[in-house]
């Protein structure tokens, strides 16, 4: 009896505090529901767009292959796509030498918050390796300031970037002393190389290449 009371008791509380607070509790519930609706409508409007995005991606690959520049109107919009029009766009505008285009699709790229720190290094790594290609064809110095942010937003704590970044440092210092037509053997150059040499994170082939680079600088 004793428990039949106290459920009674409870069932009498709940019911009292309903009646007390029932504006509220529709409210809230009217909240819910509305935010509820509108996260389903969100998922669904940007799945819908992503299916857009990918239906013209393909289209235009398979459709344009000499000329993608209808992937520029895929480049703003915040998926996947996006990233994969503006890789496309970096490759075709490499294989035509217009680096200054891709510079920016890179710089864009590499602005990019909601990149895997693994693929914003490896897009920060091919963005220096092409942009210091492209200061010896162009024989510019206008990129060297972009190549060092590139190289700075490659992680060096990732195992397999780590030599790839510390020679794409000293790649830098020596592009900038060509350019400049600066002396090799009063550089930073030497400091860099000697890190390089005496670090046993460094790949054996990275200080291979690096090793062939100082020769080359010390006795041409």
């Amino acid at each position: 009896m004793s428990e039949e009371n106290k459920n009674n008791s409870l069932l009498k509380k709940i019911q009292n505090f309903t009646f007390t607070n029932y504006k509220q509790l529709i409210i809230s519930l009217v909240i819910l529901l509305v935010l509820f609706a509108g996260f389903q409508s969100f998922n669904y409007f940007k799945i819908q767009g992503i299916k857009k995005s990918s239906i013209s991606f393909f289209n235009i690959i398979k459709e344009n292959q000499n000329d993608l520049s209808s992937l520029e109107k895929l480049i703003d919009d915040d998926n996947i796509f996006s990233i994969l029009s503006k890789l496309k766009l970096i490759q075709q505008n490499n294989e035509n030498k217009n680096f200054s285009y891709s510079n920016e699709l890179y710089k864009e790229l590499i602005a990019s918050s909601n990149l895997d720190d693994l693929y914003k290094s490896s897009i920060a790594a091919n963005a220096s390796y092409t942009m210091i290609n492209a200061s010896y064809e162009n024989n510019t110095s206008n990129y060297l300031n972009d190549i060092s942010i590139y190289i700075n937003n490659i992680n060096d704590e990732l195992d397999s970037y780590f030599s790839i970044k510390k020679e794409l440092e000293y790649l830098l210092i020596i592009t900038e002393i060509d350019l400049n037509k600066s002396e090799y053997s009063n550089s930073k150059a030497l400091d860099k190389y000697n890190e390089i040499f005496n670090s046993s994170l460094v790949s054996a082939s990275t200080k291979e290449r690096v090793k062939k680079i100082h020769e080359f600088q010390l006795y041409k």
